[in-house]
């Protein structure tokens, strides 16, 4: 093979047997290690596992392309299938890209494929310590030493790990991308999935099963849903092994992503420009009223003291917040329906933004609507059950904290009678002139495959993301002039058709609980970098907790806008933490000191220097300049150079310098 790619392949003449080598790095896997395998359903058992390495099949080459082909398929008991499987893998210069075909001839499903699937002794470094995994879990996370921080996800029991110890991330969400990798003395390795149908699938990193041999798999599992009489070709996938770092597959995933799906529209300025807002609950899940309608403009002008310039209105209708889904009408307890209007025609005129939420995924199983429609339309499992969720908010009894209060639905995406209810919900929305249209978790919630086959996807349990985007897309369509649409959750595919997301992912936060063990792994420079453009918040600060300042300067360095939801959005807004407050405002009020950096600049990583420990820094491109800002999470104040500058920065604090 030729090009920047060192990953090379042989296939046995008897098509069970892959070789991955690269040269003069010791790169190798075992001689019965498999390169794909499938998991069939026979309506009964549900994981009925075919490996390659027990299969026969021919293999056919050209000049840039190997095809791999059976006749047949056999489970791990002896058992044999009328299934025909293609595998393809395509030599593309820098990358090899690689996908299977799947016709089912038997009275079973094919429910997934693994492919590729690469199981690994070694990669490029003698000492197995030094290697680094990169993955999408939220904004991204970096796992050091992958072959021995992945024995965490053992399950003990609830699977079987004596195989191999699975660490799988979903996608979308919570993988916020469809890419991952392993960097290894100076080079990386990167897979990814480049799907235009947007399918949904997971990201598989593995390692071997306790006091065994090592092993480090890496491998994409598609979900065909095939059955009899079907043949389904499964996504794209994309191989490489090349000199750099994680910065290599985060250049390949992004450039892919913008010939196809990534193409954001230019955002309102006033969101471009938004430093944040106060999240607020009218009215409670459990009944208590914290606000009416006539509070809005005095909640807003208190936080706009501080900086923030918009209002996010939750529990507004009459059902209560996270009740009633999905029907929202103004409450007559909260003022009315002209109070509301009339709220927000105040905030306008004191300069600021109002932000009016529903949620895009959930159906109250308590309402009319599930009764007449939503038991059509939400989306089922593979025995045939709904998916349900159950919250457990509570105010000071015991009853519901202990025992839950209500059960959700997901509704399906790809129901028409959902994407008309969506829009319903944007209409209503819009008569009360607010700047913005917020679908609560549509931006990520659970894409979990639909086995309802009379919905629009049909035997396609992958489909959701392809008909969400769809849904997004119209919903957009509403917000003419300076109107946005926002939603909660990051995923790529989802964010660029929004104009701001609500975080509510690995990396939007750095501990979410004092003394988090995990905090190190977080990683979100990987989104950051690969997608500068999406506008998003932190989360999780609802009070003056010991580690509060910590946290917001997090969310400083990293450009998140700053989500103020006191006591969750209860009870007081801003002014009832005041030594929050001033702080929000000291970051603000910085923060505009370097506004085009922040605002209107873009996240890169460029720079590599060696920081002293605990002391984090994100980096800004604007014009011809950079601007780097720093966190120095120490109990004492630190200086750092940088580029032939000295940074002062304080005892848990932040700072920003700018260069040329």
């Amino acid at each position: 093979m030729s090009g920047k790619n060192k990953l090379t392949f042989r296939i046995n003449e008897k098509a069970n047997r892959i070789t991955w080598s690269v040269p003069d790095l010791p790169l190798k896997n075992e001689e019965n290690a498999d390169f794909w395998r499938i998991h069939i359903d026979d309506g009964f058992s549900r994981e009925i596992m075919v490996k390659s390495s027990q299969q026969e099949g021919k293999v056919r080459t050209s000049s840039n392309e190997t095809i791999i082909h059976y006749d047949g398929l056999t489970d791990v008991y002896g058992k044999t299938y009328n299934v025909r499987l293609n595998l393809h893998m395509e030599d593309k210069n820098d990358v090899i890209e690689c996908w299977a075909d799947v016709e089912n001839l038997d009275d079973v499903r094919i429910n997934e494929v693994q492919f590729p699937f690469m199981d690994l002794s070694a990669v490029c470094d003698e000492n197995r310590a030094n290697d680094v995994l990169y993955r999408p879990r939220g904004l991204g996370e970096r796992i050091n030493n992958p072959w021995a921080a992945l024995e965490n996800d053992h399950t003990e029991y609830m699977a079987a790990d004596y195989n191999e110890i699975w660490s799988p991330l979903f996608y979308p969400r919570p993988a916020s991308m469809a890419w991952f990798g392993i960097e290894s003395s100076g080079h990386f390795l990167y897979i990814g999935r480049h799907d235009d149908k947007k399918r949904i699938c997971t990201l598989l990193s593995g390692i071997n099963p306790r006091n065994k041999s090592p092993r480090i798999i890496s491998a994409i599992c598609h979900y065909p849903a095939a059955v009899k009489g079907e043949f389904i070709s499964c996504g794209h996938s994309v191989l490489t092994l090349q000199k750099g770092d994680w910065r290599l597959g985060s250049d390949i995933y992004g450039d892919w992503a913008r010939k196809t799906f990534y193409n954001p529209a230019p955002k309102p300025e006033w969101v471009q420009n938004m430093t944040g807002w106060q999240r607020i609950i009218l009215k409670h899940q459990y009944g208590e009223i914290f606000w009416k309608y006539e509070d809005l403009p005095r909640v807003y002008k208190e936080g706009a003291e501080y900086g923030l310039d918009t209002l996010l209105i939750f529990g507004w209708w009459k059902g209560r917040f996270d009740n009633g889904y999905p029907i929202y009408e103004p409450d007559p307890d909260l003022g009315g329906a002209e109070a509301l209007k009339k709220a927000i025609e105040e905030i306008h005129n004191m300069g600021g933004r109002a932000i009016l939420y529903t949620n895009g995924v959930l159906i109250d199983r308590a309402t009319d609507y599930y009764k007449e429609t939503g038991h059509r339309i939400c989306r089922i499992d593979i025995d045939g059950n709904e998916y349900q969720e159950h919250y457990q908010f509570a105010n000071n009894g015991t009853i519901l904290r202990n025992f839950g209060y209500k059960t959700f639905v997901s509704a399906c995406q790809a129901t028409d009678e959902w994407r008309e209810k969506l829009l319903e919900n944007g209409r209503i929305k819009l008569s009360f002139n607010p700047d913005s249209i917020f679908y609560d978790q549509i931006g990520g919630h659970k894409c979990w495959p639909c086995f309802n086959s009379s919905h629009k996807h049909r035997n396609r349990i992958d489909e959701d993301p392809w008909f969400r985007c769809e849904n997004l897309k119209a919903m957009h369509d509403l917000c003419t002039g300076d109107k946005a649409l926002g939603s909660e959750n990051t995923v790529d595919i989802f964010s660029c058709i929004v104009d701001y997301n609500h975080g509510c992912d690995f990396g939007n936060w750095y501990r979410r609980r004092a003394n988090d063990p995990n905090a190190r792994n977080n990683f979100p420079k990987m989104y950051r970098r690969t997608f500068p453009e999406t506008i998003m918040t932190n989360r999780f600060i609802h009070d003056c907790r010991k580690d509060f300042k910590g946290e917001l300067n997090f969310a400083f360095i990293h450009g998140y806008r700053f989500d103020v939801s006191i006591y969750r959005g209860r009870v007081a807004g801003i002014a009832g933490e005041p030594e929050y407050a001033k702080y929000i405002k000291k970051l603000i009020d910085l923060r505009k000191a370097y506004h085009q950096f922040f605002y209107h600049g873009k996240y890169v990583v460029d720079t590599d220097i060696t920081l002293p420990d605990k002391v984090h820094m994100a980096e800004y491109t604007y014009e011809n300049r950079k601007m780097f800002a720093f966190w120095n999470e120490n109990k004492n104040e630190i200086n750092i150079d940088i580029l032939g500058n000295t940074v002062h920065i304080g005892a848990n604090d932040v700072a920003c310098i700018v260069t040329l």
